[in-house]
């Protein structure tokens, strides 16, 4: 009997320490798998997270010193632009209101006889009672010969207190409007006709026009003391002396 149990006990010794190294070799090989295993799936993992990363753009750093740069080169370029407008503004202003720059309008030659004195001032070598006795045709007239012809011996009085003209019309207190009329003037007023064609070699004649008179005798040009030229329509009627006033 005890040789049996002892028998047994060197069984169960001589197989327990193998059970012992299969359970730890099982147990290291295991371990060993699923530290493999887990290093495998995690370097996996690792790879698809990095391929499935989106690509983003690099944020620019921005520089201070240059940021403050370009502010003050923008300062800058905005003060001169102010400075610029304000010399042009104030050139604007001076060219509008300095003298030397300021536009003076131009006179405009008229053809209306400039006024002068009352002829109760000065000469009155006109004065008296005139008659027609020829006439002259400009180089644009309304009138025929035949109507020229029936004025011949018409009368004018040109007075102090009163004045008579187109052989009918009186005016009280008439107002002698003398001037003095350039050969040019008249050559110009009257389409051509000079003051050559009525027989009068002078460079001006002298014109006078009764104020608030209308009719055939309301201006006449003194070509010499004794005769005058009255127009009308298109025709110069010679005039003579008949009486001075006297």
């Amino acid at each position: 009997m005890k040789q049996t149990n002892k028998l047994f006990q060197k069984e169960i010794s001589l197989k327990f320490p193998l059970s012992v190294i299969d359970r730890k070799t099982i147990v290291l090989l295991t371990s060993f798998i699923l530290l493999l295993t887990c290093t495998i799936t995690g370097c996996g993992s690792n790879s698809q997270q990095q391929t499935t990363l989106p690509v983003t753009e690099p944020i620019p750093i921005e520089n201070p010193a240059q940021e403050e740069l370009t502010q003050e080169v923008q300062n800058q370029s905005v003060s001169e632009q102010s400075d610029m407008e304000q010399s042009s503004q104030a050139e604007d202003n001076q060219s509008q209101f300095s003298p030397s720059t300021q536009s003076v309008p131009e006179e405009v030659e008229t053809e209306t006889v400039a006024p002068s004195q009352d002829v109760s001032s000065s000469s009155r070598s006109y004065l008296g009672t005139w008659q027609i006795t020829s006439s002259t045709f400009g180089a644009y007239s309304a009138m025929s010969e035949e109507d020229c012809s029936a004025l011949v011996g018409t009368r004018f009085e040109y007075f102090k207190d009163y004045a008579i003209y187109d052989d009918e019309h009186r005016l009280d207190s008439p107002q002698y409007i003398e001037s003095i009329l350039t050969a040019d003037d008249f050559s110009s007023i009257y389409q051509g006709t000079s003051l050559e064609t009525l027989g009068i070699s002078k460079d001006s004649i002298q014109v006078v026009a009764i104020e608030n008179a209308s009719g055939i005798g309301d201006t006449f040009y003194i070509k010499d003391e004794n005769t005058l030229i009255i127009p009308w329509d298109g025709v110069f009627f010679e005039v003579q002396r008949v009486s001075s006033d006297s």
